[in-house]
């Protein structure tokens, strides 16, 4: 039995609500539903240096319009994302220091900025073949662990019955502000 939309107010990619997301996969036996209970369990997406230059800890997060979360999501890339993760108001983490990504040739990154910012920097090799472009997930990363505050995060799933399964693991009242299908923005992923 579905709960029904649980959006807040004007919420949604339709109604422009400014948000990023962090999507994650299943990992270490556990699928991404449950890794996507335990952030919301933690109240925070705990910080990870995979795929990070320079070693610090970082919450990567995407930008990406909803169009682009067909191609992100897509079956194909499901090593690296699956259509689970949380939606958190742009400004809240912007507050947080969450800041746009750095899109560059690694080599240049090497010589503009010091070591302790190589972080903030995904690499754009377009002379390179294959050519490497992650531009169109218009990444954003924040230092450190990101805090949820449950007004400001709203939880994404694959279908409704995954939201029911967020609403069974809180006894209906999941630690956000709503539960949303990607079905429901995107289509099936």
């Amino acid at each position: 039995m579905s709960r029904g939309p649980t959006m807040p107010a004007g919420a949604g990619a339709a109604a422009g609500w400014p948000a990023i997301a962090h999507f994650t996969r299943a990992a270490g036996g556990a699928r991404a539903l449950d890794n996507l209970i335990s952030i919301l369990r933690a109240g925070a997406i705990r910080a990870s240096a995979r795929m990070v230059r320079g070693g610090r800890p970082v919450v990567c997060l995407c930008d990406a319009p909803v169009g682009e979360l067909r191609r992100i999501l897509a079956r194909a890339n499901r090593k690296r994302y699956e259509p689970f993760g949380v939606a958190v108001e742009k400004r809240y983490a912007f507050r947080m220091g969450a800041r746009p990504a750095l899109y560059m040739p690694w080599s240049e990154a090497e010589r503009l900025l010091i070591a302790e910012e190589w972080w903030r920097v995904v690499t754009i090799e377009l002379a390179s073949e294959p050519p490497i472009d992650w531009s169109f997930e218009r990444e954003w990363r924040v230092a450190g662990d990101l805090p949820l505050v449950p007004a400001a995060t709203v939880a994404l799933v694959e279908t409704w019955r995954d939201a029911d399964e967020i609403y069974d693991a809180f006894d209906g009242r999941p630690p956000c502000a709503g539960v949303m299908p990607i079905d429901e923005m995107i289509g099936p992923a």
